[in-house]
């Protein structure tokens, strides 16, 4: 193979590198796998009670957020061997501290396994219910 066509290859080659390279960036930031936060608009708390992390959480109109905790799924790591349990937080509190919720019924919270919950208010007499998604034995 002749230089020019060896030079001409290897120029080919880092431009597609490039052009890939490129891509993967503009991929990354529009799915925002990594994006710079200012830390000057962060009020950041530790919450009790949650430091093996949140599922999910849904805040409703009057400041409440609810969050689910304790998903195990095969193939991610799990943190802890408690089931999972669902907080209540008040984000209208000045130091806002989640309250465990209890939960009642025929549920197995041995094996409660929540994964994605959401919260329905009934205009009509303003009752709330909160469904959430379980995957017991990780069904």
């Amino acid at each position: 193979m002749s230089a020019i066509k060896k030079g001409l290859l290897a120029a080919f080659v880092a431009a597609f590198a490039a052009f890939i390279g490129h891509r993967y960036i503009k991929l990354n930031e529009m799915i925002l796998a990594s994006r710079e936060v200012p830390l000057k608009h962060l009020r950041c708390h530790y919450l009790k009670n949650i430091q093996y992390g949140a599922e999910d959480l849904t805040i409703i109109r009057d400041g409440l957020a609810f969050i689910s905790t304790g998903l195990k799924y095969p193939g991610l790591p799990s943190f802890s061997d408690e089931p999972g349990k669902i907080y209540v937080l008040d984000l209208l509190h000045p130091k806002p501290s989640p309250v465990e919720l209890q939960i009642k019924g025929q549920l197995d919270l041995s094996s409660f396994n929540p994964h994605g919950i959401s919260v329905y208010i009934n205009d009509a007499d303003n009752s709330m219910y909160l469904f959430a998604v379980n995957h017991p034995q990780h069904r």
